[in-house]
């Protein structure tokens, strides 16, 4: 094992729960023990992470899991390199809507098909009395929360194209926008629908772990030519992360998480909403379900690389098959070194 080449680095964030592994490995001295000072930059967008990574303004960042192979095809607008060799998280999103679609849709059963079935036969009420498409908003083209949202509706037989407006929206902004109307609702990470469910100005619908279990979601992401001339410190970097997931698994280590999110500042929402987002019930039909790197859930897996390429494919403007730029975006190569790193 060597010593990282350089120890300074910086790193941004999302404000959402899924940022833990990260806030974590901060402060309960993850990063420290693998000789990284790591200062942390919360970013309002993941347009803003993107552009900050690619102009080098940050060394790492916690990415949405589609950003690495965008970057790789060019589809982000820079086409700067990008490699992820650990999987921060899993699951996260909720699907929330506005209290009046909510009620419309209250007849329905509790499972997502039956959701979806009901939001279609709305639409189509909606569509014979000549009313305004509904808008949902997701928050960044190339994220699990917007090929989420369309594998839901296109399940219930819904063209999210022609039946409804999709947008695009950063994360904080999502509350606000429901409550003035812009939007009728939106798939976003926790704790966003708590919050608009807090402000009373929606409701969480579903869990999008009830469409796709144990979905990608967040990944490390580095530029390629960081990771080239700091291989020690990237190697570093992901142990550190890992065992940050690690943490976070054991029994009540998610109650002291949510209080350390909560004094850092680094969301700005109550510790209740926080808490109630990493430790409640995972088997609540309304839980966002969201799991760490612990086990294999940290290592790249073949299954997720496949389904990514398959939504850029269909919803992302790749013309031709991405298969081979996948193993140069997603190193599991790297994150099986790196478990050499990890403390026992």
């Amino acid at each position: 094992m060597h010593e990282p080449e350089t120890s300074r680095l910086r790193m941004g964030l999302v404000p959402l729960v899924d940022c833990a592994p990260v806030v974590v490995a901060r402060e309960r001295g993850f990063f420290a023990r693998h000789g990284l000072d790591v200062i942390l930059s919360v970013e309002g967008s993941w347009a803003g992470i993107r552009d900050k990574l690619a102009a080098g303004l940050l060394d790492a960042a916690q990415v949405l899991a589609p950003m690495p192979l965008a970057a790789q095809l060019g589809l982000d607008g820079f086409g700067v390199p990008l490699v992820s060799a650990l999987t921060l998280s899993r699951n996260g999103n909720m699907i929330t809507v506005s209290n009046a679609l909510h009620a419309a849709l209250a007849s329905a059963g509790p499972d997502a098909t039956a959701k979806g079935q009901a939001l279609h036969a709305l639409l189509a009420q909606d569509r014979a009395e000549g009313r305004r498409p509904r808008v949902l908003a997701h928050v960044y083209p190339h994220s699990s929360h917007h090929f989420l949202l369309r594998e839901w509706l296109g399940n219930a037989g819904i063209d999210a194209d022609r039946d409804l407006q999709l947008t695009s929206i950063p994360p904080p902004l999502l509350v606000h926008c429901l409550r003035t109307g812009q939007i009728d609702g939106f798939c976003a990470g926790a704790p966003w629908g708590m919050a608009a469910e807090a402000a009373g100005v929606g409701r969480n619908l579903l869990a999008t772990c009830r469409v796709r279990p144990d979905c990608v979601e967040k990944v490390l992401g580095v530029r390629s030519e960081w990771a080239e001339r700091h291989p020690q410190a990237h190697l570093h970097l992901i142990a550190a992360l890992i065992e940050a997931g690690q943490w976070l698994e054991r029994d009540g280590h998610r109650t002291e998480a949510a209080r350390i999110l909560a004094a850092g500042a680094y969301l700005d929402v109550s510790p209740e909403i926080l808490q109630a987002a990493l430790t409640e019930d995972r088997d609540g039909p309304l839980n966002p379900g969201c799991r760490f790197s612990s086990d294999d859930l940290g290592a790249p897996r073949a299954d997720d690389m496949a389904w990514l390429e398959d939504q850029l494919q269909d919803w992302g403007g790749v013309p031709v098959s991405p298969s081979t730029v996948l193993s140069r975006c997603y190193r599991a190569d790297l994150h099986q070194q790196a478990l050499a790193y990890c403390t026992p």
